[in-house]
């Protein structure tokens, strides 16, 4: 399964800038949430593996091979790519903003999963000895307020604080801006990372080094230490119950009408791909048919 999803991204690079308003060829072309990525990927691969073929989908689709070409970028990007056409499908990891609608006009945004934006350093991180964070600590850290680790508690060591911060693009960064950090902007020396994957590595080689990403993401490391924040821990369950304040929705967005293969795979993303979405640890919109 992994070997397959590895062919389907490097194959997306190759398939670069191909318009999605082409006739279709048996292509879906789906880009954009680097949260949403592992989990369409892997949907797209058991997918492909299930049916082979539009045709054993449903009859009145064309007797062409499945292919599902699956890439990050992030959430703007995939927006972008849904508005271009250079994508049938964008994956966003944060609601969509009142200019990407307009931009986008008739569209469908189709809720996927959900998901809470964890804050996580380095395991021998001084910040680890701490059981939570406040909203007025992160305020102070990722604006650059507090410069070192003695500025948040005179225990700490006199030592630098790096901050760690996904591109403007990632629905991460423009849930943290608007729900937390508000009027402040993040600290000028702040270190951006271009996806969750290398988000996660830094951190888990920087014990100076504190971000946020997908809790889902961050607690599969055991090199890591995810805060609870506010008093609240970033699992599963408080995204469910609305306990845990800082959460965001994953949605696949398509301008206009989904092509009705598009609309196949959302189907299916919206059934059995619920158990891919809970495989991966993110929270199921759907409970998937038994």
């Amino acid at each position: 399964m992994r070997a397959i999803t590895r062919t389907l991204l490097s194959l997306t690079l190759l398939a670069g800038v191909a318009s999605a308003e082409e006739p279709f060829d048996g292509t879906l072309r789906v880009a954009g949430s680097t949260t949403l990525l592992p989990v369409v990927a892997d949907a797209a691969s058991q997918f492909m593996e299930r049916y082979v073929t539009w045709d054993k989908v449903d009859p009145a689709l064309p007797a062409k091979k499945i292919l599902i070409f699956v890439t990050g970028g992030g959430s703007g990007f995939g927006v972008k790519a849904a508005m271009d056409g250079t994508a049938h499908l964008g994956m966003a990891s944060s609601p969509l903003k009142a200019e990407e609608k307009q931009k986008l006009g008739q569209h469908e945004a189709i809720l996927v999963s959900r998901d809470a934006v964890a804050f996580a350093v380095n395991a021998q991180c001084p910040l680890a000895k701490k059981d939570g964070l406040t909203r007025q600590e992160v305020v102070r850290i990722f604006s650059g307020e507090a410069k070192t680790f003695r500025d948040l508690d005179p225990s700490f060591p006199d030592k630098p604080i790096l901050v760690q911060m996904r591109d403007a693009a990632g629905g991460s960064t423009e849930i943290l801006q608007k729900e937390i950090l508000k009027e402040r902007t993040f600290s000028p020396g702040a270190i951006q990372v271009p996806s969750q994957g290398a988000n996660m590595r830094k951190l888990e080689s920087n014990p100076s080094a504190i971000g946020y990403l997908s809790s889902v993401v961050a607690l599969q490391s055991d090199r890591l230490k995810v805060f609870a924040y506010e008093g609240v821990a970033p699992t599963n369950e408080n995204v469910l119950s609305g306990r845990y304040p800082v959460t965001r929705p994953l949605l696949m967005v398509a301008k206009g009408t989904p092509g009705p293969a598009a609309r196949k795979f959302l189907d299916y993303l919206l059934g059995e791909g619920q158990r891919v979405v809970s495989e991966h640890g993110y929270v199921p919109v759907n409970a998937p048919p038994p």
